[in-house]
């Protein structure tokens, strides 16, 4: 019994000396931060006296800065030199411990390669690809949404990631096609000026393109290249893009849509005004319109 007795204070006083580590201390060995490895650590702080920033120095102007929430869990890492520059990799993370920004940069504090950022669930949200001059937008299934590449093209996609609407610049004009969802090329023709040509010729017809549904994706009745009567486009994810209507080349309403179908402008020639919301439906602008 006496034996059993002394065996269990000698376990306790083993694990007392064990100190369990901080949430600070196990966020820093997720990325690899030893903080025996480092002479000297600044310390920063939130008002709640909470620690706010890191920085590990490596020499007197080069250090590893690294932040956290007040939850103690991290919220950003950067490599920092030479008054603020930054090099190499920098992160940001999401309170869950997901990335939220990802983005390089060379020894001059120039961003180079691919710069990432994701939703909170962790799904790919936006690319920008610094050597090809790209940016893309991701839809939630990680498909492509919309697609820049600066001075050679644009285009919006379905969600199943097939064109929607495609444009190619061309010496000032634009290549434009069109696409149902199933990847059929419905129209491709030129603009010129805003003018819209095919074979040379001011276009005259009607545009229509579908999603897999069978509904419409977008609508142009087209007279000698240009939109006349009512028109309309959708997103791909099948809320309401533009919705516009022309009278004698004159546009009689514009209304814009955010992706979540809230409303994002519209131009109102009849009441001569013209309104922006934010995307929570809120106005931030209201002024009449002025003449062309």
């Amino acid at each position: 019994m006496k034996k059993n007795i002394l065996l269990s204070v000698l376990i306790c006083l083993l694990f007392s000396c064990c100190k369990k580590k901080t949430i600070i201390e196990n966020e820093l060995d997720t990325i690899g931060i030893n903080k025996e490895n480092y002479n000297v650590i600044d310390t920063f702080f939130y008002e709640s006296k909470k620690i706010k920033t890191l920085r590990f120095y490596k020499q007197k102007s080069d250090y590893i800065m690294v932040g956290f929430y007040e939850s103690g869990k991290k919220k950003s890492i950067a490599n920092i030199k030479n008054n603020n520059q930054i090099y190499d990799t920098m992160i940001d993370w999401y309170e869950n411990g997901r990335p939220k920004f990802v983005r390089k940069y060379d020894n001059h504090g120039i961003q180079i390669g691919k710069a990432t950022s994701f939703r909170v669930n962790g799904s790919l949200e936006h690319e920008y690809d610094n050597n090809k001059e790209e940016s893309t937008d991701y839809w939630l299934n990680g498909k492509p949404k919309f697609k820049f590449v600066e001075n050679v093209s644009q285009s919006y996609h379905y969600r199943n990631g097939n064109f929607m609407e495609k444009y190619t610049q061309k010496k000032g004009e634009y290549n434009v096609e069109y696409f149902n969802e199933n990847g059929a090329l419905v129209f491709s023709g030129l603009y010129r000026k805003n003018i819209l040509f095919k074979d040379n010729l001011r276009y005259n017809g009607k545009i229509i393109c579908y999603f897999n549904n069978g509904k419409i994706s977008l609508f142009q009745n087209v007279v000698n290249g240009i939109p006349n009567g009512k028109f309309y486009a959708y997103y791909g994810n099948g809320n309401l893009k533009y919705e516009s209507e022309v009278e004698n080349k004159e546009e009689i309403y514009y209304k814009a849509y955010y992706e979540n179908g809230k409303i994002n402008i519209i131009r109102d020639r009849i009441k001569n005004t013209f309104t922006q919301w934010d995307k929570k439906g809120k106005i931030i602008e209201q002024v009449p319109l002025t003449r062309d």
